[in-house]
């Protein structure tokens, strides 16, 4: 992929930087390329931190790089913080009681209510959790009470990290704001944000899309954005920069209206309607709020003549625990033919969990669990020797939800969902993915707020040649109706100039 002046500009824009980038335009494509240039003109011994918010994220960093990145930081926001800031300095705040060895819990089970109990649980069971409430972020509170208090932290910081690149910035809560920020106004480690307030879809969980736009208005940061979007076609470029008031001057009139199906048909006729406009040898996906009209979505398309395949989220994509990669790697293992011990050892994070175990013992374990399905407790055991052996730690319910993702063959086919050509998923599963064709449904998205309004544009931008808009007669569909035409009016466009409503 080639890229464009703009892209071009980041990544030759030195200093602290941010770019808003709209939905298809090469967000991660661009980030890479910057990185890899400036790993490349780097002549000290620092290194660089590329932090995301999912292991997948990270892995699909590391996989697009083409330098070198063994001695430099590339995962989550949380491993960034527990392995740099929390483990190795915890104790100069609080103590020699804290110099122990910590694992992560986020289930619900083991969540508390104030920082000091937080505090206590890491002292008394070596485990990092998290707050009762979402919103709230302990993990980081932890840090920026550490790194604030330990001068060994302020330094080692300064002294091993040349730039941070944060991606998905928007997605950022205040907590992680507050840190990223000291590191680089007082402790002047280069930042590098993107991300796009307009697909901050984890409003409910705490995110804080305010803290990207109080970035775009600083002065010791350059500011570019990325607008072109080279995923959707032309109509459904006007119809999601129309949106926001930030693009509205991208609309530019198309006298081709064929991209955007709008819909009233009846509960009963729905499906049958939308596959007239389907095309079935391209790919698409039904996007429902819930996981439920997800699934009743597939089968009422499928009966329809076309079928759907409802991709569930799995038992083990619930467990939040530092183990979760260990347990999504078995599951694939065992569950996908060209998923081998080779791919399980690559899914070791580098992060605190370096190892030079042997390969053959690996795949001797591996191919015992495999033995063991028909067994649960031998499983488990199994299991747990694995964990064992590569420095993790289980717990029984966990266990329980992996060997459930393995032996429901329902939860199979989520892990490889991108070998169906007719999907139904939830519209935040969807981030980050494109489809040929796209269908939502009216009523999930009210347009009466700033996370409805997010959700609606994170779902019609991952169309790239079709969205058909399905607006059945119900309350929250009339609503998202009236809100549409006033939001679009407001740039003195009609909502007959976007769409045609059939």
């Amino acid at each position: 992929m080639t890229l464009s002046p703009v892209q071009e500009k980041i990544i030759n824009t030195p200093g602290n930087l941010i770019v808003r980038a709209s939905a298809g335009t090469g967000k991660t494509h661009t980030m890479v390329n910057k990185i890899a240039k400036e790993i490349n003109d780097n002549h000290t011994h620092k290194v660089v931190a590329a932090i995301t918010f999912t292991i997948k994220a990270a892995q699909e960093i590391k996989d697009r790089l083409s330098v070198d990145i063994t001695q430099h930081f590339i995962g989550t926001n949380n491993s960034f913080v527990i392995e740099e800031i929390i483990k190795p300095f915890m104790k100069d705040v609080y103590g020699s009681d804290y110099d122990i060895d910590m694992s992560t819990d986020y289930s619900r089970e083991a969540k508390v209510e104030t920082f000091q109990d937080a505090i206590d649980k890491i002292k008394n069971e070596g485990v990092l959790c998290s707050y009762t409430d979402n919103k709230k972020n302990f993990i980081f509170e932890l840090a920026q009470e550490i790194v604030e208090n330990s001068t060994a932290c302020r330094l080692y910081l300064q002294a091993k990290f040349f730039k941070i690149y944060i991606d998905e910035y928007q997605d950022c809560d205040k907590s992680m704001h507050k840190l990223f920020m000291y590191l680089c106004d007082t402790l002047k480690i280069e930042t590098f944000v993107i991300g796009d307030e307009k697909q901050s879809i984890y409003i409910w969980r705490g995110a804080y899309p305010d803290a990207f736009v109080s970035i775009w208005n600083k002065e010791n940061f350059n500011k570019i954005f990325m607008g072109d979007n080279y995923r959707s076609c032309k109509q459904i470029q006007n119809y999601s920069n129309l949106l926001y008031d930030e693009t509205q001057d991208l609309y530019s009139q198309t006298d081709d209206l064929s991209n955007i199906i709008w819909l009233s048909p009846t509960t009963t006729n729905w499906a049958t309607e939308v596959l007239k406009y389907i095309d079935p040898n391209k790919k698409s996906a039904l996007l429902r709020f819930s996981n439920d009209n997800a699934r009743i979505g597939a089968s009422e398309l499928s009966t329809s003549g076309v079928e759907y395949i409802y991709i569930p989220q799995t038992p083990v994509a619930e467990i939040t625990t530092d183990t979760a990669w260990l347990y999504s790697a078995i599951a694939k293992y065992i569950i996908l033919e060209k998923y081998s011990a080779y791919d399980v050892i690559s899914e070791i994070p580098v992060e605190g969990n370096e190892t030079r175990k042997i390969v053959s013992n690996i795949k001797r374990m591996l191919s015992k669990i495999e033995q063991a399905i028909i067994d649960e407790n031998a499983f488990c055991l199994a299991v747990d020797d694995l964990a064992v052996y590569l420095g993790y730690e289980t717990r029984t319910d966990h266990l329980k939800k992996l060997y459930q993702t393995i032996t429901d063959e329902k939860f199979h086919v989520a892990f490889e969902a991108e070998k169906y050509r007719h999907i139904a998923i939830t519209f935040h599963s969807s981030k980050g993915l494109e489809f040929e064709q796209v269908i939502i449904f009216a009523e999930d998205y009210r347009l009466s707020d700033v996370s409805s309004l997010c959700n609606h544009y994170v779902a019609v931008t991952r169309a790239k040649s079709k969205l058909i808009i399905v607006k059945l007669s119900n309350h929250n569909a009339n609503c998202f109706q009236t809100n549409l035409t006033k939001i679009f009016a407001k740039s003195g466009v009609s909502i007959n100039d976007v769409l045609v409503q059939k």
